[in-house]
């Protein structure tokens, strides 16, 4: 075998164990609840998903875009006032570690802080990813906007999501899977964000634990 193809075997050996490990991280061994056995009323869980303002989850997060592509472990918690998002890589790296407050994002990275008024501008300023923060405290926990156009799954709970009219939301679809009835709500846990314009640009959640606070 020449050198460059042994060259290109390596890498697409690489690659392939990259895959497995990432597919891995995020779905693990063990097992995602299978939703409610039947149809769920539609306004009630709607409203009831208003009222869910105050959680924390922790899974895993996988992001890929283009050439790059990162896998990690997610911490997330949110209050009406704030909330404090970390992403950790399997070396136990903190990636991300970005606390919201009084209107004023925090990141810090490589011994610096940096600040913006912006959460989701302020992870693409710092790392070059397109992360809709956001709106993503709504659709975690699969709550459309009111211009959001989504579809059900067969026991009336939020299947696919696409943005309406929304500033920051970029060319973004959703995807929901696992429900789990936490509390009284019904959660998804598991989300796929596809960027509709480049299908190799995707974001994946993996929602092992859901608390309500």
């Amino acid at each position: 075998m020449l050198q460059s193809d042994q060259s290109i075997f390596y890498f697409m050996r690489l690659r392939l164990l990259f895959c497995s490990a990432l597919l891995s991280l995020l779905y693990g061994c063990s097992s995602l609840p299978d939703g409610p056995e039947r149809r769920v009323d539609l306004p009630e869980q709607l409203q009831a998903l208003q009222q869910v303002n105050k959680w924390k989850i922790q899974g895993k997060m996988a992001l890929r875009a283009n050439e790059q592509a990162i896998s990690a472990t997610l911490v997330w918690r949110n209050s009406p006032e704030a909330f404090h998002f970390r992403l950790t890589n399997l070396l136990g790296i903190t990636l991300i570690n970005m606390r919201y407050a009084d209107d004023v994002a925090s990141l810090e990275a490589d011994g610096e802080t940096y600040t913006h008024a912006d959460p989701q501008a302020l992870i693409k300023q710092t790392t070059g990813w397109d992360l809709p923060v956001n709106q993503l405290l709504n659709w975690v926990k699969g709550l459309p906007g009111a211009t959001d156009n989504y579809t059900l799954n067969n026991k009336d709970l939020l299947a696919t999501l696409v943005p309406g009219d929304c500033t920051g939301c970029g060319n973004w679809e959703v995807s929901y899977a696992n429900y789990g009835l936490v509390g009284e709500t019904w959660l998804p846990h598991s989300l796929l964000l596809t960027d509709i314009k480049q299908p190799n640009t995707f974001i994946k959640f993996r929602i092992d634990r859901w608390t309500l606070l």
